[in-house]
């Protein structure tokens, strides 16, 4: 598939229509699919969306269908289905429940997190993970005066921290604010993202890094919403392509890891002490926004050492 034969539009348009071009080339493909990618949280370095087209141009170019791509955000997919407009696939990163009722179980494909009654409805085509920053030194003093969490979008860092076994009132920072105070010894640690190492490395600022892997929410899934059997079957073609081995090595194009293989190079920076390691503890992806709130709320408490709230956050985990 060429890269413009994959569009994305404005996310209010919920099924674009084809132009000639495309039309001949979903005649050619045997037919289109078509994808709504939504970005919920601070991703590596690049765009997701734009990997998803470069993959799309990829599957076509195996004999796939025609993959048609239309960014969203959260708010504007969630609309356009309450509106009776649903798409092939959606691609999404959590806290999504306006699907949850379209998601359909996805055969041949296992994933714990996103599985209900033996059956999987979703699965992450890339991940990322939270991380431990320290400017010099190990990581055996972390401790709430001497500690900032980096609040970037879509990120629960109280969640992971709490799943660390960490106790305390700690400092929130806006993730743009959070590793400028890191940088400037107002803090020894920091907990972020994969996106700070970037960040850092952008800045060549030196650091030391702990991949956290008892807790993680930053995982970009897939889902399938079409019941038509062509479709549903080349949709589940597509994620098996988008799955394989070769494809998710792709995944250092912009900075994210995989779900299923390590795809790095020791020598290829801090990201690597991620690869490989999948976090222990996941949430549900079709958590409503308000469920997500309660969350957050429970995670937070927990974090401060309140046994209730440490059971309420248990009570989320899978």
């Amino acid at each position: 598939m060429v890269m413009s034969a994959v569009i994305a539009i404005a996310c209010c348009a919920a099924y674009p229509a084809l132009n000639e071009r495309e039309e001949n080339r979903a005649a050619e493909q045997g037919g289109v699919l078509r994808l709504w990618h939504i970005d919920s949280f601070e991703g590596g370095i690049g765009s997701r969306a734009s990997y998803l087209k470069r993959a799309a141009t990829r599957y076509e170019g195996s004999g796939g269908r025609l993959i048609l791509l239309t960014e969203h955000t959260a708010e504007s997919a969630a609309l356009a289905i309450s509106e009776g407009n649903v798409p092939d696939m959606i691609s999404f990163g959590g806290y999504f429940g306006a699907a949850a009722e379209y998601a359909l179980p996805l055969e041949g494909f296992e994933f714990k997190p996103a599985s209900v009654g033996g059956k999987t409805y979703a699965v992450p085509w890339c991940r990322g993970n939270y991380f431990l920053f320290a400017a010099d030194g190990d990581f055996s003093s972390v401790s709430q005066e001497n500690t900032v969490l980096s609040v970037g979008k879509g990120a629960l860092p109280a969640g992971a921290a709490a799943a660390e076994g960490l106790e305390g009132d700690f400092a929130f920072e806006p993730s743009d604010r959070a590793y400028v105070s890191f940088m400037n010894g107002k803090y020894k640690y920091m907990l972020g993202t994969q996106r700070d190492i970037y960040r850092f490395r952008t800045r060549n600022f030196e650091v030391q890094v702990k991949a956290l892997s008892g807790y993680c929410d930053l995982w970009q899934y897939i889902c399938v919403c079409t019941d038509a059997a062509d479709e549903y079957a080349a949709c589940l073609d597509f994620i098996a392509c988008l799955l394989s081995k070769e494809e998710q090595a792709h995944l250092r194009e912009i900075g994210m890891l995989s779900a299923y293989y390590p795809i790095y190079d020791v020598g290829e920076g801090n990201i690597s002490s991620a690869d490989g390691v999948l976090p222990e503890r996941a949430v549900n992806p079709w958590l409503s926004e308000e469920a997500k709130e309660d969350l957050q709320a429970a995670a937070e408490a927990a974090l401060r050492g309140d046994k209730n709230g440490a059971k309420k956050f248990e009570n989320f985990l899978q």
